[in-house]
């Protein structure tokens, strides 16, 4: 193998490992925080923090170090081993960002912090020991290909073909490789005569230059996450929806450093303002998680990081300032991923970082471009007139009335790392009148309705996905709406014992709806991740205030809490859990479904609500319970005024009678068309279930 080759395997390798360490990690520690919204952003913003520092490392020793820095390399090979053997531990009382950030020092900062120097050591050794004065950006390129192609086999191959366990082994001999790989590069170069003429004068890197390189780092970075938000509250958070954004992310880094331009730069002049608004229409859109709008996110991303680090790319220094500029572009990355996930959730209530960093970035390209704007502009006249117009055109393409929304009256937002809660008001439109006047008034037609308060429909929202709805009159306050309605198998279900009390767990408050089912002889436990929400059931809504239950109110991860109930206990578990429009996936495993049958009563209960947009959940529902569970289905019918369509999935024991399911028109799953791997703990592949959801 030449020396050459040594040196693009041991960059490549070196990104391919950093980058699969960072899903298989957010990964592992999703389910100890319920699968939560800000486990994804605080893993990368943890990730681009030790960049930085182990830019800075490379920048300070990496010229002074020398064979010492094979040490270093080594000693993850001691230290995964043991600490892996303390496990990962759920977080306590309070914020959960800081415990996750402590489990991850704790258990990758080391070697994360190792990979991460990989590009610059190589480099610095390549200059060393090259004694043409090649460029030493190509082995940057050989990085930047390792990480892309590293995420892309993540969600292609890894997560859906392996587990956790199988993963971590996997990498473990990659990272052994990588061992041996450092140790031959540096003997290498070691043993080259050293290139006396590589030691160039030091140029002076002014500060208009290092804010520049700053902002089209940070700015990029931060829009990265901003975009991943916004698509995982529709989508969930899981790899799948982590990865995307990050590979377009690195994607602009690998076009933008190649030594080929691949897109013209007049065309990306011309045309990234269209593509910014349409990500805008997508970010403001009442269309709540149709295609369209999630590829607008992406097109924007992709528009705003390639003029970025196009710019970036343009900006670069002489390869004496090489450390300082990759320095630069990791403190960058890491002030922008950090300005997402820890500054914004306390800032704003909303994602209002998604307009606000576009607005930035288009300041700073004007203003870093200003000299030559005009020029550009009259040089390309037929490219940025075409752009402008379809700039102004955008909003009108996609549909104004898509975008304006609704005036409803916004009574209190919440955002924390959990997610974002919108709760609304707005008055009942002429049919929802008529529909309340005929269901709860009994009122004869055409006499007129008289009320000394106006019925109010009072929405809950986590993203663009209602999670349950109220009507605020006194007529109504205990009616069942929404997916709970009493129309649907929930009534049948909770009222199945009537000559003894009930006791029931639901993993999932909303804005405690299934409450109202409830009377002074039942037992009811609420199981719900963020505190927020117990909040807004209390503050906001009626059904919990109203429960004539014992009911209680656990706080924290289901999974966690309910290993506390005693066992043979519950007559009904139902889960009805969401993460915006999915279902956290560690409550859909093998292990929970032991954990569920652990607490059940005997003859009990498990009832999924699987109501979603994007995944086909009975496929693995069904796939997961087979060995232990007969398992049926229920699709609401006959819909009346207030009622949603649901879906719902109920487990019994097998062996265990179940007439009184099939009775209320609950069918089997024996014949579902749809086939799932079974779903553990350690390997679960939502790859299926969103392909069956968009094939149907």
């Amino acid at each position: 193998m030449s020396n050459k080759l040594k040196l693009h395997t041991f960059v490549f390798l070196g990104a391919f490992l950093l980058f699969t360490m960072e899903p298989m990690v957010a990964r592992m520690i999703l389910p100890l925080y319920g699968g939560a919204f800000h486990v994804w952003s605080t893993t990368l913003t943890f990730f681009q923090g030790i960049l930085f520092f182990g830019y800075v490392y490379c920048h300070i020793f990496a010229k002074r170090l020398g064979g010492l820095h094979l040490a270093l390399v080594a000693s993850p090979l001691i230290w995964l081993p043991l600490v892996n053997q303390i496990g990962i531990t759920p977080p306590g009382d309070g914020s959960p960002v800081w415990p996750l950030i402590f489990q991850l020092i704790l258990h990758v900062a080391l070697p994360f912090g190792i990979l991460a120097t990989t590009s610059v050591m190589a480099q610095q050794w390549f200059t060393r020991s090259d004694t043409r004065r090649r460029s030493p950006y190509i082995l940057y390129a050989s990085s930047n290909a390792g990480s892309l192609l590293a995420l892309l086999v993540y969600i292609a191959l890894c997560e859906p073909l392996l587990g956790l366990k199988a993963q971590s082994r996997l990498w473990y001999v990659g990272y052994i490789i990588y061992a041996i790989l450092a140790w031959r590069c540096w003997r290498m170069t070691a043993s080259t005569p050293k290139n006396q003429s590589t030691a160039l004068p030091a140029s002076n890197i002014d500060v208009k230059t290092l804010i520049s390189w700053l902002l089209l780092s940070a700015l990029p970075s931060a829009f990265m996450l901003a975009a991943s938000n916004a698509i995982t509250l529709e989508l969930g958070s899981i790899p799948l929806v982590w990865v995307l954004p990050l590979t377009i992310y690195l994607l602009t880094y690998v076009l933008s450093f190649s030594q080929r331009q691949w897109i013209p730069s007049t065309l990306l002049n011309a045309f990234w303002p269209a593509a910014l608004i349409f990500g805008l229409c997508s970010h403001y859109s009442l269309s709540l998680g149709s295609a369209w709008e999630l590829l607008a996110h992406l097109i924007a991303l992709f528009a705003l990081a390639m003029v970025g680090h196009g710019e970036l790319h343009r900006l670069r220094p002489s390869r004496d300032q090489l450390t300082v500029f990759y320095l630069a572009i990791a403190l960058g990355g890491w002030l922008g991923s950090a300005s997402v996930s820890f500054f914004a959730p306390i800032l704003f209530n909303s994602l209002a970082e998604y307009p606000i960093i576009i607005g930035l970035f288009a300041t700073t390209i004007l203003i870093i471009k200003k000299e030559d704007l005009v020029c550009v502009l009259r040089s390309h006249l037929i490219y940025s007139c075409t752009g402008i117009v379809l700039a102004i055109s955008v909003p009108f393409l996609v549909g104004i009335n898509r975008i304006i929304r609704e005036e409803h009256n916004i009574i209190n937002q919440y955002r924390n790392y959990y997610g974002i809660y919108k709760i609304t008001d707005r008055p009942l439109n002429p049919q929802e009148s008529q529909d309340f006047e005929r269901l709860f008034l009994d009122k004869p037609e055409n006499v007129p309705l008289q009320l000394s308060k106006a019925p109010i429909l009072r929405t809950l929202m986590h993203g663009s996905t209602i999670h349950g709805f109220q009507i605020m009159h006194p007529f109504t306050q205990k009616y069942t709406t929404s997916y709970y309605h009493s129309n649907g198998p929930l009534k049948g279900i909770f009222s199945a014992i009537p000559e003894r009390s009930h006791n029931a767990a639901i993993i999932g408050l909303g804005v405690g709806t299934c409450a109202a089912y409830f009377n002074e002889k039942d037992s009811l436990t609420f199981y719900e991740l963020d505190p927020a929400i117990v909040d807004i059931a209390k503050k906001h809504y009626t059904y919990l205030g109203d429960c004539e239950a014992d009911l209680k109110i656990v706080t924290g991860d289901a999974r966690v809490n309910l290993e506390k109930a005693p066992d043979n206990f519950y007559d009904t578990i139902m889960v009805d859990a969401f993460s915006s429009d999915a279902i956290p996936t560690h409550l859909l495993t093998l292990e929970a479904f032991s954990l569920y049958e652990k607490k059940l009563a005997p003859k009990g209960t498990v009832v999924f609500h699987i109501s979603n947009r994007h995944y086909e959940i009975g496929s693995v529902l069904k796939s997961t319970s087979a060995e232990k569970w007969q398992a049926f289905g229920y699709m609401t019918r006959n819909l009346k005024p207030f009622q949603d369509f649901a879906l719902f999935c109920s487990l019994r024991r097998k062996g265990d009678n179940t007439s009184d399911l099939q009775a209320a028109d609950w069918r089997s799953m024996e014949g579902y068309p749809y086939e799932s791997a079974p779903w553990t703990d350690d390997y679960i592949n939502t790859l299926s279930p969103l392909y069956y959801k968009y094939q149907h």
